[in-house]
Parts: C-alpha cells; structure tokens; sequence
C-alpha cells in the first residue's frame, strides 16, 4: 500500500507553493537587518537567476537580454539598459538557471551569439484600443484587415515594430478558427491551435515558415504575417514606420483583392 503521507505532503506542498517566495524574503529579512530590498537580493542569488529573477517580477518587462555582464531589458516601458551583473561568471549561472527554468518562469531563452534573451511565452503589447487611442491605426485600416482576414486572405506587416502589431491585431481573426502560431505569434480569443499550416485556418507569426507563406500566397489560408520571408500576394500590406517599442504609424503599402 503507497503511503498516506506523501499525498498529505503534496497537498500541502501545494497550499505553500504560491507564497514560498514571500515566505523565504520573511525569513531572509532577518539576515539582512530587515532590508526587504536586499533579502529578495538574496533569495534570486540562492535560487540562480540573480537579477533575471528580480527583473522577472516586473510584469511590464518582456524580455531581458543578456551580453557578458550587460542587461537591457525591452517591455511596456520601452528599451533601456539597467544595472547589470557583478561578474560574467553571475550572468553565466543565472543564463543556466534561467534555461533550466523556463517551465517554471514561462520564459523561452534563445541564444543569439554572444547574447541570451529571456523572453515571455506569452507576450503583451499594444491592443488594437490603444494603436486607435495613439494614431498609429486608424478605423478604416482595421476594417479593411478585418475584412481580409473575414475572407481568409492574407494581411503582411513589415517593419521594426511588425510583430507588435501583427499581435495586436489577431482578435481580428474569426473566433473558431484554427491558428498555425509560427514565432512570436499570440493565439486569437476562441480559436484554437494547429498542429501545422495544412491543419490550420489560418498562420499568425513572424516568417513561420515556407509551407504558411506559399500557401497563404495562393489564397489556401487566412494569414497575419510579419516580416515575411518571400514575396507574399496579400490582400492587404502594411508598413510600420516606428520601432518595436513604439510604434510610430502603420501605413497601408498596397492593397489587393485576391481571386476566389
């Protein structure tokens, strides 16, 4: 017979779990003289993230990058360079502890030469209200990529700021359809996720990949594609004037009507 005991542990394990942090800065706080600020210190350096772990707690930080002992962080506050870590050997440990904890952290780390990037799986940005509400769209080009996308045709952004935007305007897609996410794409409300484009609806994404862009060229899916790799035959192109932390204006490049 298993024993009665672990199922007691996990069940309280899990009563403990959502405040275990704010339990070990209590405890830390003894340690550092009361200094709230420097216990959390302490308890990101004993768990190895150091200062990706306290940045992390910011829910407007969406990525933080690392290059050797520099950090910059990219989020709802813009782009900008914060005090970075001690030593290479600090930003090395937290990088590794930050990979093994992705799971936990809901992050995904990329490599990308000598940086690292911690970024959110699931990304926020600029709503479709707020892109009205600062000029950088205007209600007559929602329309016009509301009604592509109604007629499962093809909308391309290009641009510094193209994938923000392509995010901002997926809720545009239909509800109950199916959704190919190539990278950075964000799952429309009330559809749901394709294994792969010959499964899909339609494909969200920045470049996502060969297959999606033919198909969404040849009118065989609905499309939102940032950046695209290959000369796409859209319905409806857009170019982004500003960067990714502030965009500046979506122009419409050029409009077509795709054969049916």
């Amino acid at each position: 017979m298993p024993d009665e005991d672990w199922n007691t542990a996990a069940r309280i394990a899990a009563s403990i779990r959502p405040s275990i942090g704010s339990m070990w800065i209590d405890m830390l706080s003894r340690h550092t003289g009361g200094d709230p600020a420097m216990a959390r210190k302490v308890y990101y350096v004993m768990g190895g993230l150091h200062l990706i772990g306290e940045l992390w707690q910011d829910p407007r930080v969406m990525e933080v990058h690392v290059r050797g002992t520099r950090v910059t962080v990219f989020g709802e506050h813009g782009v900008h360079e914060v005090a970075g870590f001690p030593s290479e050997a600090a930003a090395r440990r937290a990088v590794e502890s930050a990979e093994a904890a992705q799971d936990r952290m809901d992050a995904r780390v990329t490599r990308a030469g000598e940086s690292v990037v911690v970024s959110r799986r699931t990304m926020r940005g600029p709503t479709i209200a707020r892109l009205l509400d600062t000029g950088v769209v205007t209600r007559e080009l929602l329309s016009q990529v509301e009604g592509a996308l109604a007629r499962l045709e093809a909308v391309t952004v290009t641009g510094p700021a193209a994938r923000v935007v392509i995010r901002a305007l997926a809720p545009l897609v239909p509800p109950g359809s199916r959704v190919f996410e190539g990278p950075h794409a964000v799952l429309p409300p009330g559809c749901v996720a394709a294994a792969e484009p010959l499964d899909a609806d339609y494909v969200i994404g920045v470049r996502p990949g060969a297959t999606a862009e033919r198909m969404a060229s040849a009118g065989q899916v609905g499309a939102l594609i940032a950046n695209p790799e290959s000369e796409i035959r859209a319905a409806v192109r857009l170019v982004v004037t500003g960067r990714s932390a502030a965009p500046e204006l979506v122009m419409r490049a050029l409009t077509r009507v795709m054969a049916h």
